[in-house]
């Protein structure tokens, strides 16, 4: 159940994030820093949403048998 957490909580964040990155470049287009800081914006919230993909993945993955035994 612990994944399902990270996987919302990633979602949320990588949308946050995304929403703030829009909203410079909307507000602040004229100006370079702040299309900087949108663009870095942008690169956390594809990370977000890549790590949450990567979390969701390894939940649902079927696990081998010698990586079960290997771990207990």
């Amino acid at each position: 159940m612990k994944r399902i957490e990270n996987v919302v909580l990633l979602k949320v964040i990588g949308s946050c994030e995304l929403l703030a990155a829009l909203a410079m470049f909307y507000l602040f287009s004229d100006e370079v820093p702040a299309l900087i800081g949108g663009v870095i914006l942008l690169g956390l919230s594809a990370n977000s949403f890549y790590q949450a993909h990567k979390c969701y993945l390894r939940q649902y993955t079927p696990k081998k048998d010698g990586e079960t035994n290997a771990q207990n």
